[in-house]
């Protein structure tokens, strides 16, 4: 299972009875304090523009969705059509900006 290291990056501790690569010659495994910490903020201008992304979109907790499903069933049937077409149009337009992000965006493309 896995892919095996090469025996001369293994080593066997006797205490455990396992093998565990050894740290020194793998610097991912170094002890880091500072991996994976976010607070203190070293760098303000690129937390400014994390928390300007981050703004930029909605969760699921911040809108309270649970009457949804009621309030869709009280409309009529033309305007759960109109709605329908509303959000198709906006999820086949996203797909289309997501498409032209993906290849470049080097210019505006028509099927």
């Amino acid at each position: 299972v896995g892919n095996p290291q090469p025996p001369e990056r293994i080593k066997n501790d006797s205490k455990t009875n396992t093998k565990s690569l050894k740290t020194e010659e793998e610097p991912q495994l170094k002890e880091n304090p500072r991996r994976f910490v976010i607070f203190p903020v070293q760098y303000h201008d690129i937390w400014q523009m994390y928390k300007k992304a981050e703004a930029s979109f909605w969760t699921a907790e911040e809108v309270d969705l649970s009457k949804d499903l009621q309030h869709w069933e009280t409309l009529k049937d033309d305007e759960r059509f109109f709605i329908s077409h509303v959000l198709a149009f906006f999820a086949a337009s996203d797909g289309i900006v997501n498409e032209n992000l993906r290849c470049g965006g080097g210019g505006v493309f028509l099927a």
